[in-house]
């Protein structure tokens, strides 16, 4: 994979749809990003943003965005505004909490691994298109995970390792069973 300037990127995406700009110490993205209409997958892994990149939510056809190790402490609301990102990869940041915001995206995969989330947010099931939710490694107790996000929801995939929760009490969840059933039928898909 090249490595370019920022600009130099910024310019090249123009005509591919895809920006790679992963661990060029960008602290803060150009204000031409914004402009990148055609723009559809962003990977900006391992640039040192601390804040949201706000330039984003101009990009309205964006699909896939990796913002990983890019030491992010907040999702904003207006996250919302992506209406057409199906991929989102968030892992090791400092992210404590999940927007409402986001639950009304139509994501098919989340990853969240290695942030400090505590709660996963019931507005999750909202998304019908939700399948895969990716948190191990956060903060996530048996307090922290309603149950319509086992009996509601899409998911089929919720990976909590290395979370501080009880796994006896987390399967006898009202709704594990209805979760169990759906990884079960994903994975008979795959095999």
């Amino acid at each position: 994979s090249q490595k370019y300037g920022t600009e130099e990127a910024v310019v090249s995406t123009q005509s591919t749809g895809t920006l790679k700009l992963e661990d060029n110490q960008i602290g803060v993205l150009p204000k031409p990003m914004g402009n990148l209409g055609k723009l559809e997958a962003l990977h900006l892994t391992g640039n040192p943003l601390m804040d949201w990149p706000t330039q984003i939510h101009r990009c309205t056809n964006i699909k896939h965005l990796d913002l990983s190790r890019c030491r992010i402490s907040e999702i904003p609301d207006s996250i919302s505004c992506l209406k057409k990102l199906d991929y989102l990869c968030l892992s090791n940041n400092r992210i404590q909490r999940i927007p409402e915001g986001m639950c009304d995206l139509k994501l098919v995969e989340i990853d969240l691994n290695q942030n400090e989330v505590a709660v996963i947010p019931s507005a999750f099931t909202k998304n019908e298109s939700l399948r895969v939710l990716r948190l191990d490694y956060n903060s996530i107790t048996i307090a922290g995970i309603p149950n319509e996000i086992l009996a509601d929801t899409t998911i089929s995939t919720l990976s909590l390792e290395g979370n501080p929760l009880d796994v006896r009490k987390f399967r006898e969840m009202a709704g594990y069973d209805k979760y169990l059933e759906r990884y079960a039928a994903t994975k008979r898909k795959c095999d």
